[in-house]
């Protein structure tokens, strides 16, 4: 390293500054009187850069001075020259070092040139490789970012159609299901249908083992029916010779019967107490002189076209000809929720278990033809035809029919005027038909179709003539039927085995009249009952919206009420000419409707259904009239035979000829048909008490 060398004066004065003692300077006051000297010992003028001023010594302190500034001068000397050569040495090692310095620093920079090109170079390859790097990064990611775009349109390919083969799969198992579904409810109503048909052929062998055991009748049944199959075309001429004779076999009795109505009037009048005795006397006194129908006269005829064309006037003008304020309500109604018990004095009350013989089944015919003769067919078959619950003309009493309509209405023996201006026609001993000023209205027994075997019945008849009746089933059901003085049903309870009272319909109710210039023009809204079973579901579930509930006997005598819930038409049956009797192959027609009647009533115990029995227009209006009412309660114990059907919730009603379905005066098989409506909606039903 350099070094800082010092003058030689300077040196001097520095060392003789330390090693005199400050005794030797004078004050300035006697500096004047002393030799000056220079640093180095010499007078005064000093060399440059030597104060002017300095130190006053003595002669020997100079002398001293003198030598120690030699000595220090020669030391300075040489000091010097060590110091000149030092620093020459030091210089040349300075100039070496400087020189390797430069060397170094021109090698250093040289390097670092080489270094920075080196540097650049590798930077640069650094950027070009970064660069390059990058781009191949750039490249990798676009070709990445390609292969995943591609992975994922091929992924949402994929899994689309995953889900399309998916969605395809569950359609298929969907469909798969579904046509399993609809081959086992295929299975099942075939089962059903092929069970219900077995159950009428087992019925069908059972009858055909009992005909079996009367070779003779069956013979002379097969007989009957080729002589009424080679009939067939000249039903109506067949129908209306049989009129003929029955009108004059009756002829000859008619003054006897008016004489003796007159006879029963006049006792009747005379001995108030004793007015059904002697009612029911003086009918029994003329049962075998009665005739049991009325001839069929153009006068009757012209009668009957008035008095249709008087019912329809009154419905035009807004009249409801099942309103009758001045009728009290019957003494039955007093006691409809009482549990059967002990009785008023007057009243009259009978028991009875129904057997197996005593009613019919719907294959066999009544005892006795409309006409009230007996039925040739039962003659010659007995073991088809029905029990004789009722008994002949000339043998029989009074009909229980016969005994309620007699308090009520009078004798109802044929030619008589009842209390209420209507004369009989047509008495057959479960069927009465009278003719009035607006037509023909048909008596029967409604409690009939409930008179099932095993069945148990309290009857409470009252003095006006109305009834309470209690059937106790098999299972312990009670059905509690309430009738008015004509038999005609009111109320109807079923009360289940825990005490559950489901009402069916009830007609002591207080009923809106109906004014039928507010409904719906009649027109035909009935289908087949061969139809789909989802078209006769949709036909039972179709009834006309209404803001009101009806009586059952309006939806029975007003056309326009009972039009208002859509018919299914039997037209499948074929009765045989002035039978009742359904054929097997009738009851077998009637599987897919009468499944369909059971699911409705499974979901709902309430549903009531209206059978009704339609004929053509050969034959007297009379004679169609009982005769259709009879084909309805026919159809209605097969319903009953055949299905899970209760006999309480059916209603029976015959209309005769008056609802063609082909409007034509000739024998027509369209026309004799029975139609089911399904009336639960139109119906006045509350709440089960």
């Amino acid at each position: 390293m350099p070094r800082t060398s010092f003058r030689t004066s300077t040196a001097l004065v520095a060392s003789l500054s330390l090693i005199l003692p400050q005794g030797l300077f004078v004050l300035p006051a006697r500096a004047q009187e002393m030799a000056l000297f220079c640093l180095d010992g010499a007078a005064p003028p000093c060399p440059e850069g030597q104060p002017t001023e300095g130190t006053l010594m003595t002669p020997k302190q100079a002398e001293e001075a003198a030598k120690a500034a030699a000595k220090a001068q020669a030391d300075a000397d040489a000091q010097a020259q060590a110091d000149a050569e030092a620093a020459a040495k030091a210089q040349a090692k300075t100039d070496a070092i400087t020189q390797a310095q430069a060397e170094a620093d021109a090698a250093a920079k040289a390097q670092a040139e080489a270094d920075a090109a080196t540097q650049a170079q590798v930077d640069a390859d650094a950027a070009a490789q970064a660069q390059a790097d990058a781009d191949a990064a750039a490249k990798a990611q676009a070709d990445a970012d390609a292969a995943a775009k591609a992975q994922a349109e091929a992924d949402a390919a994929a899994q689309a159609q995953a889900d399309a083969d998916a969605a395809a799969k569950a359609q298929a198992d969907a469909d798969a299901a579904a046509q399993a579904q609809a081959d086992a409810d295929a299975a099942a109503q075939a089962q059903s249908v092929a069970d219900a048909a077995a159950k009428a052929q087992a019925e069908a062998d059972a009858a055909a083992q009992v005909q079996a055991d009367a070779d003779a009748a069956a013979q002379a049944q097969v007989d009957a029916d080729a002589a009424a199959k080679a009939q067939a075309e000249a039903d109506a001429a067949a129908q209306a010779q049989a009129e003929a004779d029955a009108a004059a076999q009756m002829q000859a009795d008619a003054e006897a019967a008016a004489q003796a109505q007159a006879t029963a009037d006049a006792a009747a009048k005379a001995e108030a107490d004793a007015a059904a005795a002697t009612a029911q006397g003086a009918a029994a006194d003329v049962s075998t002189e009665t005739p049991v129908i009325a001839p069929d006269t153009p006068t009757s005829r012209a009668e009957d076209a008035a008095a249709a064309a008087a019912a329809a006037a009154l419905l035009l003008q807004g009249v409801d000809p099942t309103v009758d304020t001045s009728v009290p309500p019957p003494a039955a109604a007093a006691t409809a929720d009482e549990a059967p018990s002990a009785t008023d004095a007057g009243t009259t009350v009978t028991e009875q278990t129904v057997t197996t013989d005593q009613v019919r089944t719907s294959q066999q015919d009544f005892t006795t033809t409309v006409a009230g003769r007996t039925n040739n067919a039962a003659d010659a078959a007995p073991d088809t035809a029905a029990p004789a619950a009722v008994a002949q003309p000339g043998t029989r009493g009074l009909s229980d029919l016969e005994k309620v309509l007699l308090i009520g209405l009078g004798a109802v023996v044929v030619g008589a005027v009842l209390s209420n201006g209507d004369q009989v026609v047509a008495n057959s001993g479960d069927r009465v038909v009278t003719r009035g000023p607006t037509g023909y209205t048909v008596y029967k027994d409604d409690d009939a179709l409930l008179r099932q075997p095993g069945t148990q019945i309290r009857t409470e008849t009252f003095n006006d003539g109305s009834t309470r009746s209690v059937l106790t089933q098999p299972n312990g059901d009670r059905v509690v039927t309430i009738r008015d003085d004509r038999s005609r049903v009111l109320r109807r309870t079923r009360i289940l085995s825990d005490g559950t009272q489901i009402l069916l319909f009830d007609d002591l109710a207080t009923v809106t009249p109906v004014d039928v210039r507010r409904l719906p023009p009649l027109h035909d809204r009935t289908i087949s009952a061969a139809s789909d079973r989802d078209i006769l579901r949709t036909t039972f579930d179709s009834t006309d919206p209404v803001t009101r509930t009806f009586s059952l006997r309006q939806i029975r005598e007003i056309p326009q009420v009972r039009d208002l819930a859509p018919g299914i038409d039997l037209d499948t049956i074929n009765f045989a000419t002035g039978s009742a009797a359904i054929p097997l192959e009738g009851a077998q027609s009637l599987v897919r409707v009468g499944l369909l009647m059971e699911d409705l009533l499974r979901a709902n115990p309430r549903e009531v259904f209206l059978i009704e029995g339609h004929t053509d227009a050969t034959g007297s209006e009379t004679f169609n009239l009982a005769l259709s009412d009879r084909r309805a309660e026919s159809v209605a114990l097969a319903l009953t035979e055949t299905f899970n059907i209760p006999p309480e919730n059916l209603v029976v009603q015959g209309y005769g000829e008056a609802f063609l379905k082909i409007d034509t005066q000739a024998a027509e098989q369209a026309n004799r048909r029975a139609t089911i409506r399904r009336i639960t909606s139109l119906l006045s039903q509350t709440a089960a008490q």
